[in-house]
């Protein structure tokens, strides 16, 4: 509960504060003062003054949101326990039976190869899976467990993250090379493409960092819904078309200036040869010009719908990379992150929020809005109105599950329903490893009969 009293108080130190400042005046120090000390008795309160996540905007799913009735769904098999995650419908936890001796990997993916039906009924229920406390203790084991759900695992990556593959394995690549201190907001894997990934797996390989650091979960399905139950939204993007518009820099010329920007063309491509880039354009039905007066970077820009029907369940789902490729966005779940840290340890993430909002309110001085390294508009080029934005962003928070990451952990995702992200984190780079494997397709296994 926040101390009205102790807000108004803040609220006007802040105002004196500004005014004083702006006028140079011998006050300043002496309100500086005031609100510092207001801030350190009570620091919740400064970061709720100035985030935009509430406690509103937390999970509320019900059990209707499952996609398939529950009593369809078979009990697991022998040898593993299955639960619901408190609070959050769309998530399944699988652990071993016998926990004191856990099944090691090559168990594990023998038990999900005789048990296919299961494991799918138990996904398109649920949307994610986590099989957390078996033995899987490599990034070796991970892919074993991950062949045997699909064989048929993929390896090209359009999407917006760095990523690197590892040494050893043919399939397994991290999930993204970012500084701890770079949230990814949550997203359907590669949702710009005509056919993206239908399955992703992510792996707990090293947790040795501090706070944060999870894979945030959201259901785009319950999105969806929670969106809709507004008139004008459900009216206007039941049928929308969205351009998406990706700025990819010469790697020679990458700019360090726009986060965004996330990554060169040569790496996102894995070629320097600009005719295999248009060649692969083409396949993916991606408009790509690449532009000289930028040092070549090479623009990418498509339109797809805002919402799909998932193939299985037919129930409408978000389907849009909205909430990675707009400015504000990162800077949004940087306040998310202040309010759910809290106390002292909130000011870190706040502090990014203020800077990053700074960041791209200067940029925005000097750019275009389709010189960002990203941008989504309307298919005909008319913005997003704000107040879109900010609906979309409360939806999603109010259908996301977020909890820490135990070791070895295994994480499959339908992406084509259940979305995830990145939460930054304290501590080296070096101290947090997530692992991540996928499949274009859901494994064929799963509908023959």
């Amino acid at each position: 509960v926040q101390d009205t009293g102790s807000q108004g108080i803040f609220a006007l130190a802040s105002a004196a504060m500004a005014a004083s400042l702006a006028s140079h005046g011998p006050a300043a120090l002496v309100v500086a003062m005031l609100a510092l000390g207001i801030t350190m008795i009570n620091p919740e309160l400064a970061i709720r003054s100035v985030s935009r996540f509430s406690d509103e905007d937390t999970l509320q799913m019900a059990a209707s949101n499952m996609s398939v009735p529950h009593e369809k769904l078979s009990p697991p098999p022998a040898g593993i326990v299955a639960s619901v995650s408190e609070g959050a419908s769309f998530l399944l936890v699988v652990s071993p039976a016998n926990r004191t001796n856990p099944l090691d990997a090559a168990a594990l993916a023998t038990l999900l190869e005789k048990n296919v039906n299961w494991l799918r009924d138990a996904l398109f229920h649920h949307g994610a899976i986590i099989f957390r406390g078996f033995h899987v203790p490599s990034a070796n084991a991970f892919e074993q467990v991950a062949l045997a759900i699909s064989r048929d695992l993929a390896t090209t990556y359009l999407g917006t993250s760095p990523r690197s593959s590892i040494n050893g394995t043919t399939f397994v690549h991290t999930a993204a090379d970012f500084a701890p201190h770079r949230t990814v907001p949550v997203h359907l894997e590669m949702s710009f493409r005509d056919q993206p990934p239908q399955t992703q797996m992510f792996y707990g390989y090293r947790l040795d960092h501090g706070k944060g650091g999870e894979t945030p979960l959201t259901d785009f399905e319950g999105v969806w819904r929670t969106l809709s139950q507004d008139p004008e939204i459900r009216e206007k993007y039941s049928s929308a078309g969205l351009q998406y518009i990706r700025n990819n820099d010469d790697c020679s010329a990458l700019s360090r200036i726009d986060p965004l920007v996330q990554k060169c063309w040569q790496e996102m491509f894995k070629t320097s040869d600009r005719q295999q880039v248009l060649t692969k354009c083409k396949e993916e039905l991606f408009n790509c010009t690449f532009l000289d007066d930028w040092q070549g970077r090479v623009r990418i820009t498509n339109v797809q719908p805002f919402v799909r029907k998932h193939p299985v369940s037919g129930k409408t789902v978000w389907f849009n990379h909205i909430n990675v490729l707009t400015r504000n966005s990162m800077v949004e779940d940087y306040e998310r992150t202040a309010v759910l840290w809290g106390g002292l340890w909130g000011f870190w993430p706040l502090a990014l929020s203020i800077y990053y909002r700074a960041l791209f309110g200067l940029l925005s001085m000097f750019l275009n809005e389709i010189d960002f390294g990203s941008t989504v508009a309307f298919a005909d080029g008319t913005a997003i109105p704000a107040n879109h934005l900010a609906a979309f962003k409360r939806a999603i928070w109010k259908n996301t599950a977020q909890q820490p990451y135990q070791l070895h952990d295994i994480v499959v995702v339908d992406n084509l329903r259940v979305g995830h992200g990145r939460e930054i984190y304290t501590g080296d780079k070096s101290l947090r490893k997530i692992l991540t494997a996928w499949a274009d397709e859901y494994p064929s296994k799963w509908f023959s009969k």
